[in-house]
């Protein structure tokens, strides 16, 4: 036994040991260690190298060249020749229609490249605080099970000693041991969901996280309305500025330049190429021989098997795809900034309904704290005013971490969430600092 307590002692004392991490913090490491986010920013640094290889194939394309060959004719004098040459070929295309189409399609690509990441980026702020008042959540919900196990446990034993004087049944005597049995299994089931939202932000951060910064019970929490508090203005800039949106019209653009690139497959293609070229002829004497030369050329496909009127075709289906799966994105970007919105506004209401309960449930605690000191009311009433007030704390704590995150996702919604947002909400979540007395 006193190995057992010594143990739990020392654990204590580490755990008590362990800095809190806060929110800020705890995005900062996501942001270092964050598998999605570095595979969002590893495509993005890849299709951004689609530009500059199309501009590379309309730009001069220079090469080197040697050759040796040597030949022995079969004739009466067994003539024999070597040759060797080398030089330099250039080419420049002149008009490349396809090349064009497929830089368009490039600088759209890049574009959407840059808004899928810049969404992934937007949507790590959202997770992170997803997990965090998750995981508060979680801990708000472990105390309140703390309190129902102590009070049903104080009711236990309040009935077992009044059975041993005859004033109850054991009926009653069990009725309660049910409920603390229950209590108990509530609560070892409330431990294991906060350690599961813990090792969900560890997901995200790659770190172990044991302790985070809770919001302070007696900091009043400002709540504000959506500014502008227009709801179609929301939408309308969620139409312009969302960048799931703009990824996706991007992509339209894209697809829509490929169906260029296609059709461009049945124009003329004219280029220029130069070469310079030095070769030695060795048959009875070497010889050394140079050559300059500068051509022309211009192909007119004429027939391919219809290959590029079929490529054309599968190139508008795409591009049809992407309309639909566009206007798409665009009702489901309307819908969710519409549903934001208005949950920001619903929880407010929820926030200052909830709060109106809180104090009631102290009144409630209060008066009855005071009935039983007169004797007429018992210690299990002032048990169960305890947990009822422990509920309104956890439910109106709830209603303020939705209200905060709803905030967000309505940013992020009209695409203008930021990493500020997620730091003044870090603030809120701060400790005040007192000020040294001189």
């Amino acid at each position: 036994m006193r190995v057992l307590l010594c143990l739990i002692l020392v654990n204590f004392s580490l755990l008590s040991g362990l800095k809190a991490q806060n929110l800020q913090q705890i995005y900062n490491m996501a942001l270092s260690h964050d598998p999605t986010l570095k595979a969002a920013l590893a495509t993005f640094k890849g299709q951004q190298q689609a530009l500059p290889q199309a501009i590379a194939k309309l730009s001069p394309q220079l090469s080197a060249f040697y050759t040796t060959q040597y030949s022995q004719a079969q004739l009466s004098d067994q003539s024999s020749q070597q040759t060797k040459s080398f030089g330099l070929n250039l080419t420049q295309p002149l008009y490349q229609p396809a090349l064009w189409a497929q830089i368009e399609q490039a600088r759209h690509l890049s574009k959407s490249a840059q808004a899928t990441y810049l969404n992934v980026a937007q949507n790590l702020i959202i997770r992170v605080a997803s997990g965090y008042f998750s995981t508060l959540a979680a801990i708000d919900d472990l105390n309140f099970s703390i309190s129902q196990r102590k009070a049903f446990a104080r009711e236990l034993a309040q009935t077992e000693q009044r059975f041993r004087v005859g004033l109850v049944a054991n009926t009653e005597v069990q009725e309660a041991r049910a409920r603390h049995d229950s209590a108990v299994a509530n609560e070892i089931a409330a431990q294991n969901a906060v350690s599961d939202e813990y090792e969900k932000l560890r997901e995200i951060t790659g770190k172990p996280i044991t302790h985070i910064t809770r919001f302070p019970t007696k900091r009043p929490l400002p709540l504000l309305e959506p500014s502008p508090n227009k709801q179609e203005i929301w939408v309308n800039t969620a139409r312009e500025q969302n960048l799931a949106l703009i990824a996706a019209k991007k992509r339209a653009q894209q697809l829509k330049a490929a169906i260029g690139a296609q059709v461009a497959a049945h124009f003329p293609q004219v280029e220029i190429n130069a070469q310079l070229q030095r070769y030695n002829s060795f048959i009875t004497t070497s010889q050394l021989t140079s050559d300059r030369n500068l051509s022309l050329s211009i192909t007119l496909p004429l027939f391919e098997g219809g290959g590029a009127l079929f490529r054309t075709k599968e190139a508008q289906a795409y591009y049809q795809q992407a309309l639909s799966e566009l206007e798409n994105k665009q009702r489901i970007v309307e819908s969710t900034t519409r549903q934001s919105f208005r949950g920001v506004l619903t929880t407010i209401s929820s926030v200052k309904a909830l709060a109106q309960a809180l104090a009631s449930s102290q009144s409630a605690l209060e008066a009855t704290q005071a009935a039983y000191e007169a004797g007429t009311r018992t210690i299990v009433d002032v048990l169960d005013a305890k947990s009822h007030l422990l509920s309104a704390k956890r439910d109106h704590a709830k209603a303020r971490y939705t209200y905060l995150l709803e905030g967000l996702k309505l940013k992020q919604a009209a695409g203008t969430l930021s990493t500020e947002d997620l730091l003044s909400i870090n603030q809120l979540i701060m400790p005040i600092e007192k000020k040294a007395t001189p």
